[in-house]
């Protein structure tokens, strides 16, 4: 003969088991939504970098590119003035080097200069520009505001005729990035050689 326990024929989770379960669910949910909330942010801000960065590429390649088809180059040791004669030329020495660099460009109008200098803003931070010797408030930022140049400089050699020698320039830029009130330095280096030689 069997004997069989009596079991509630209606069992379930028992009110307590229920809010445990649940407070264990909410608990986990919370920490997986906080988690995912700090990876957006941080891609967020990882994706505002990129983009200051590739603006300070796409500067360089473009004032790399402009200097390597330009000729006559002429170097300012210090100073924000261009040439105004398009023949003149000047060389920049290693050891310091100069703060601006203008030449006459391919193509588009060969007579006036285009520049490339350092220029500080309103708030003291420093930009990249772009400036052409025709007017002298035609000059135009070409990086954007979150970028702060801290140093450029234009090493130019060769660059009279009777030099025999290709005309180089070496460029170097460092500064920082703010993303979200966090700075990030750079430092870039690029040379460029005369294409019209």
């Amino acid at each position: 003969m069997k004997i069989f326990n009596k079991k509630n024929k209606n069992g379930g989770f028992t009110l307590i088991e229920l809010m445990v379960a649940t407070s264990v669910f909410v608990v986990i949910m919370l920490a997986s939504m906080s988690a995912l909330f700090t990876l957006l942010g941080s891609a967020k801000n990882s994706r505002a970098l990129r983009f200051a960065m590739d603006n300070v590429n796409f500067a360089v390649d473009s004032m790399t590119r402009s200097i390597r088809m330009g000729t006559n180059y002429y170097c300012v040791a210090s100073g924000t003035s261009m040439p105004s004669d398009l023949t003149s030329t000047e060389d920049c020495p290693i050891g310091n080097g100069g703060t601006l660099i203008a030449f006459v460009p391919q193509g588009d109008n060969p007579s006036s200069r285009i520049g490339y200098m350092l220029k500080e803003r309103s708030d003291g931070t420093h930009t990249l520009q772009r400036c052409n010797s025709n007017n002298s408030n035609d000059c135009v930022d070409i990086v954007s505001s979150e970028v702060n140049i801290e140093n450029l400089r234009f090493f130019v050699n060769g660059s009279s005729e009777y030099d025999n020698i290709q005309p180089s320039v070496y460029v170097i830029m460092k500064g920082t990035v703010m993303v979200k009130d966090v700075p990030t330095s750079f430092a870039i280096q690029t040379m460029a050689s005369q294409r019209n030689f």
